[in-house]
């Protein structure tokens, strides 16, 4: 049972450890996102944006950065059309076709996932829940070498809308066949821990980005966070 529902906070507003946080609560099953999170790809997308909007002659700003972090080709397409004066649908089409190249060619898991994974999929059913296409989140996740411990992966093409609605989240937990209070979501961004938290699922948050500050119920600063391991350990 959870100790008196944990509250939302943002990094370094807590110093509780994960087993402070949630006690002897354990999940019936475990949400990833992927890109940032699992896999070290984030810095492939960015870089996929750079070169997309250097071919369409617009800057990426500092701004512009902050809001696209989290979203996908599908949201980020439009936003950099409307600067370049570009159709959506052609920009989308290059930010998809540069960043499969990229995570093809330099895709790698993220320190502490592969031990991550495989300590919580020998005790719970796992899935990833991405705002990626559906070809990217494939290669993403067959380049990390640990695609078996998935009973599912859930695109953020395959429903409604993309982060920060929960509908990845959703999905991903009927998928696992668990109901979304009673697992875990693992999130790096602020539309990936909001959308989690709106599916009214427990959140962790492994922010990478400075500028990203999720609100989450417990944080840790990597997937090799001891406070992490020892947690997942005393899961019965």
């Amino acid at each position: 049972m959870i100790p008196a529902a944990p509250q939302l906070a943002l990094p370094g507003e807590r110093s509780s450890t994960i087993q402070d946080v949630f006690g002897t609560w354990r999940p019936d099953a475990v949400v990833f996102d992927c890109d940032g999170l699992l896999m070290d790809t984030e810095s492939l997308w960015t870089r996929t944006q750079e070169v997309v909007c250097a071919r369409l002659g617009i800057a990426l700003d500092r701004e512009l950065r902050r809001r696209l972090v989290g979203l996908p080709a599908s949201r980020i397409g439009p936003l950099m059309a409307q600067r370049a004066g570009a159709e959506s649908a052609s920009v989308i089409k290059q930010l998809l076709d540069v960043n499969e190249r990229l995570v093809m060619e330099s895709g790698r898991p993220m320190r502490g996932a592969r031990e991550i994974v495989e300590a919580m999929g020998a005790k719970v059913p796992l899935a990833v829940a991405s705002n990626s296409a559906r070809r990217i989140l494939d290669v993403a996740i067959s380049r990390s070498g640990f695609e078996s411990h998935f009973t599912a992966t859930v695109s953020a093409e395959e429903v409604a809308q993309p982060k920060p609605a929960p509908d990845v989240y959703l999905a991903a937990a009927e998928a696992l066949g668990a109901a979304p209070g009673d697992c875990i979501a693992f999130e790096d961004s602020e539309a990936g821990a909001k959308a989690a938290v709106a599916a009214g699922m427990k959140v962790v948050a492994v922010p990478q980005v400075a500028s990203q500050k999720p609100l989450a119920h417990a944080f840790c600063g990597s997937l090799e966070s001891p406070d992490l391991l020892a947690w997942v350990a005393a899961w019965a």
